[in-house]
């Protein structure tokens, strides 16, 4: 495999996972039915949740939520120290 199929597909996955991560809905592309109720896929909201945009999200926010945990923690360690308080 070339480096440059590689760099190609690395930025293909990189684009696609930003994608889902900052546009989740796409049109739904629905037309009226002719009874005119709703489409069964978007209920009237005309959006639909792209291919592998909650399993992005849910990673996101995961990691992102770790990472928002262990400065909290890091924080009040931090001020517990300067504050003076025996261990």
């Amino acid at each position: 495999m070339s480096l440059t199929l590689f760099l190609a597909l690395a930025a293909a996955a990189a684009w696609w996972i930003l994608l889902r991560l900052l546009r989740p809905y796409r049109p739904c592309g629905c037309v009226a039915k002719p009874q005119g109720g709703p489409c069964s896929r978007c209920k009237g909201a005309r959006q639909v949740r792209r291919f592998g945009a909650t399993a992005v999200h849910r990673f996101f926010w995961s990691v992102a939520g770790e990472a928002m945990q262990r400065r909290a923690h890091d924080k009040a360690e931090n001020a517990k120290q300067k504050a003076g308080y025996p261990e």
